[in-house]
């Protein structure tokens, strides 16, 4: 995390929260002390729905002039207002799939309101006006203007990019304060185009890591239930379960060029990812080094998943600092820039968390430095 520096003049902050995660009450108060601190206005407050679960916080800010944006939720809604924001800066005319992340589904329908989608008369293409503000300087006369900073108080379960962007997950005080007052730094973004048994499409944007196959499928079997009681821990056991099963037969391209890469447990792109407990799924990726760190997962047996978690808590090879960790059939690591995917059979999809089923076809890219976060 960079040094706080006070802002002389800090400028419009929007804060978009979602409301139902456990200490969003907490972060609006952690967010308006930070503004007053240094002297700025109190923050414009955005709540999230499930039928806008980002995006439209995202434009109704930049109108509205915000030069920051702090979201305040877990790994999903952080994703949706990351990859609204980058869209927003580019100019481009498409915000990404506003998919409902998992944090804000209702407990007596998770799964439909995880992939909930804004109706089309309200799925309004993006502001004109909003995209200007994302990079436009307050007087246009003045110099290049600076790019709009993201700022992230992490009030999710795993909260793995405020892990990977090491961020505080407990001192809510000190991740606002970071998030209101620290320096933009370049900050990459994965995007997954994912293709569905139907013939359907959809964009996702992430942070941490997409991935196709049985980690999806351990994500979609825990229970908002069990993720409240034991937080990040709930993901052990479903893991645990899942361990025996076949691999998937994936065909895979990376940068144009075919891999031979059997049958798989499961695939990852990976931006950077930082697990509880210290384990890393890259050692020594980080997000600003432009590499979408592919991971091949096959293992065959207890000793290969020893291996795996041994490599995850840093004890096998020297990581990115010198070169991946040597090759074995259960895990092996590629450097890309583009990753394309097809199964014959339909499998789960995940990105920062999020399940997505029946997919079939993935492309997955990475946007370097198409962010500055405050970190």
């Amino acid at each position: 995390m960079s040094g706080l520096r006070p802002s002389h003049h800090v400028g419009q902050v929007a804060l978009v929260v979602n409301p139902v995660s456990r200490r969003a009450r907490e972060a609006v108060a952690a967010v308006e002390r930070a503004c007053s601190e240094v002297g700025g206005p109190g923050p414009l407050v955005l709540s999230t729905t499930v039928r806008d679960p980002g995006p439209g916080q995202v434009r109704e800010a930049l109108a509205r002039g915000a030069r920051r944006i702090v979201v305040a939720g877990g790994d999903g809604t952080v994703r949706l207002v990351a990859g609204a924001l980058a869209t927003a800066a580019a100019g481009a005319n498409d915000l990404p799939a506003a998919t409902a992340p998992a944090e804000e589904a209702a407990p007596a329908d998770e799964t439909a309101a995880r992939h909930a989608t804004a109706p089309a008369e309200e799925a309004a293409p993006a502001d004109e006006t909003a995209a200007r503000h994302a990079t436009a300087p307050d007087d246009a006369a003045g110099p290049p203007p600076a790019p709009v900073v993201l700022g992230v108080v992490p009030v999710g379960t795993a909260n793995l990019f405020a892990r990977s962007a090491l961020l505080g997950t407990r001192d809510l005080r000190q991740a606002a304060r970071t998030a209101v007052s620290a320096s933009g730094r370049p900050t990459d973004l994965g995007r997954a185009t994912l293709a569905d048994a139907a013939g359907g499409s959809s964009s996702h944007p992430f942070l941490v890591v997409a991935g196709l196959g049985h980690d999806a499928a351990t994500l979609a079997a825990v229970t908002p239930a069990l993720k409240e009681r034991l937080r990040w821990l709930a993901y052990f056991l479903p893991g645990v379960r899942r361990l025996r099963h076949a691999g998937h037969a994936l065909d895979l391209t990376i940068d144009g060029a075919p891999v031979d890469a059997g049958p798989l447990w499961t695939l990852l792109a990976v931006n950077a990812a930082r697990l509880p407990a210290g384990a890393r799924v890259v050692p020594g990726a980080r997000l600003d080094d432009g590499v979408l760190h592919t991971v091949l997962v096959a293992p065959s047996g207890p000793l290969d998943w020893a291996h795996i978690a041994a490599t995850g808590l840093g004890r096998v090879g020297d990581g990115r600092g010198g070169r991946y960790p040597p090759d074995r059939p259960a895990l092996r690591y590629r450097d890309a820039r583009t990753v394309v995917v097809t199964s014959r059979d339909p499998v789960l999809a995940q990105v920062d968390g999020d399940v997505i089923p029946d997919i079939v076809g993935a492309e997955l890219t990475l946007l370097p430095a198409a962010l500055r976060v405050a970190r």
